[in-house]
């Protein structure tokens, strides 16, 4: 069974269920517009496929080597997540292959299952059963098998509702791992539709920025939020913690790219 994310502190097998969406707080707008306004304009980020090949993998690496650069870390499997991306194929290549599908959010079961299995290395399957997130400090039953017939469809929805789309990045992930529609890689199929949102956002031609491993340190933050949104349905919280990963996601890529461009003078 699938087993992302991490989790501890939460009650005795909660069930995650995506609720209905709301607009950003005018907090969380301003916050989400200027973030999606610095990612877009930021020279110093990749652009295009060969700019950003492996990005998270350099990511991984360089914060692992030298965590000590950067704000700690919320968990202690950070660094197990991280070493597990060099066990698959890069995410960025198989992204900018279907950027235009991503970008327009035309993506049908078909399209995202061969996209999920390409990241995953192996042919998947949309879960027929249950699912259970498995950790040492208490499990999480993901939705039920009925909301998994019916997420992506929500998502493009969501997508094509202009009032909405600055809450796109981070709608896209949570309902993506709280349905956990596939029988693997739903993690890494939820960020690549954190990508496809920020392309739709703010108007990227690629991946610029590295999110695994930002969100892995960010793993205990983001589940506790996600719980917390599941039983009160309350976007705030939870737009505030992802938030935040994606400022932390940009400001590693930043620091891996001045560091890149220091190495080669």
């Amino acid at each position: 069974m699938p087993h992302e994310p991490e989790l501890s502190r939460i009650e005795s097998n909660p069930t995650w269920t995506c609720p209905e969406i709301r607009p950003l707080t005018p907090q969380g707008l301003e916050s989400a517009t200027r973030l999606y306004a610095d990612i877009a304009e930021d020279k110093t980020l990749p652009t295009g496929p060969i700019g950003s090949a492996g990005l998270e993998l350099r990511v991984a690496l360089m914060l692992m080597q030298e965590e000590e650069r950067f704000s700690k870390p919320d968990n202690s499997f950070w660094k197990r997540k991280c070493r597990s991306l060099f066990l698959r194929p890069a995410v960025e290549p198989i992204a900018c292959a279907y950027w235009s599908r991503l970008v327009s959010f035309e993506i049908d079961d078909a399209l995202a299952l061969k996209m999920a299995s390409a990241m995953a290395g192996q042919p998947l399957v949309y879960r027929k059963g249950a699912a259970t997130g498995r950790s040492d400090n208490g499990d999480v039953q993901f939705g039920p098998l009925e909301s998994a017939r019916h997420w992506l469809a929500e998502i493009t929805r969501i997508a094509n509702t202009p009032e909405l789309r600055t809450a796109l990045p981070a709608y896209c992930f949570a309902q993506t791992i709280m349905t956990h529609p596939f029988s693997d890689g739903n993690g890494r199929f939820g960020r690549l539709m954190v990508h496809a949102a920020l392309g739709r956002c703010a108007g990227l031609t690629g991946p610029k920025i590295a999110l695994a491993p930002a969100f892995y340190r960010r793993g205990e933050a983001l589940a506790l939020a996600l719980t917390a949104l599941s039983q009160d349905g309350d976007w705030s919280e939870f737009n505030r913690v992802f938030l935040s990963a994606l400022d932390d996601a940009v400001t590693f890529t930043r620091s891996l790219y001045r560091e890149e461009a220091l190495q080669r003078r």
